[in-house]
């Protein structure tokens, strides 16, 4: 079933549903990086790709080691 979504389709609904967690709304605040991960990886296998969303995982999780190693800096 999963190979019936093209895979650029799964890139951009995973990316997508991460900014809607953590981005601030009229009606919410946004989440946290932490809590939009816990979120992805707890639908990984149902709402995303497995793979894709180890991945993304990944690489939030390094993106934001820089970020902390550059703003130390």
């Amino acid at each position: 079933m999963r190979n019936e979504i093209p895979f650029k389709a799964r890139i951009i609904t995973l990316a997508d549903a991460y900014d809607a967690m953590t981005s601030e709304r009229s009606y919410r605040k946004g989440m946290s990086s932490e809590k939009a991960i816990i979120e992805i990886q707890k639908n990984s296998g149902s709402q995303f790709d497995p793979e894709l969303a180890k991945v993304f995982v990944q690489m939030i999780e390094n993106n934001e080691d820089n970020n902390i190693k550059e703003s130390s800096v």
